[in-house]
């Protein structure tokens, strides 16, 4: 073996000898893994309202809903952002919303979750999906850790169920911010008042996010999201 291959042999050990030292005491190299998190662009060649039609596996209560409160249109207009809601989030499970907001149906003698949209007055739906379409687009290209208040197209007074208790929301803004960690998921309305409580750093409100159509941007989620109260923004 000649001088030139032992030093490179050497050196090899060497570095390789850095790397197990730098992950023994967790001194990772630092990597570009937020960057591409948080710079990822999900392009997809459909409109909002196409991208939703794409998948009724998951949007089929979404899309009902839509129709039962005549809101088709809203999501044709260019230049908004969607947190569209999954089966999840709306008809399925425990904290869906037919499940959270149970219903009076004829000759019960008390409130059980829905079973279908037309179990509600149109303004409860139109509200609760309005509310889940921001003005503007937003996206993790302008989205950062802090609490940033953003107007939907709700409007009127909304209540909804916690521990038991109804509460009154009846504002329609809504909290939008990425959560203080490496992969940034992003994180809405997180209070304590809101039902799933306050999120840990790494945890998201989102299943999918960033999703850019050709119209606007797609967040989509398995949660829905009660809104605030003006005591709790401290207008009243």
């Amino acid at each position: 073996m000649n001088m030139k291959i032992f030093r490179y042999f050497i050196s090899l050990a060497l570095f390789c000898i850095s790397l197990s030292s730098c992950t023994l005491f967790d001194l990772d190299f630092q990597s570009n893994e937020e960057y591409e998190a948080k710079k990822a662009d999900n392009k997809v060649n459909m409109t909002i309202w196409e991208f939703i039609q794409s998948r009724p596996d998951i949007f089929s209560s979404l899309i009902e809903g839509i129709q039962y409160a005549g809101i088709e249109d809203l999501y044709k207009e260019a230049g908004n952002t969607h947190i569209l809601l999954t089966n999840s989030a709306l008809s399925s499970g425990d904290n869906c919303f037919w499940k959270k907001n149970p219903v009076m149906l004829p000759g019960a003698t008390e409130a059980a979750a829905a079973t279908a949209w037309e179990q509600y007055d149109k303004k409860v739906v139109k509200e609760l999906l309005t509310y889940h379409i921001v003005r503007g687009e937003w996206s993790y290209f302008n989205i950062d850790s802090s609490d940033r208040w953003l107007g939907t197209y709700g409007e009127g007074s909304f209540s909804y169920n916690k521990d038991g208790q109804t509460l009154q929301g009846d504002t329609a803004v809504m909290c939008v911010k990425a959560g203080h960690d490496r992969n940034l998921p992003l994180q809405l309305n997180n209070f304590e008042w809101n039902f799933r409580g306050l999120l840990a750093a790494s945890s998201g409100s989102c299943r999918t996010t960033n999703i850019h159509a050709r119209d606007g941007y797609i967040h989509v989620s398995d949660w829905w999201q009660p809104r605030p109260s003006r005591y709790f923004l401290g207008q009243e």
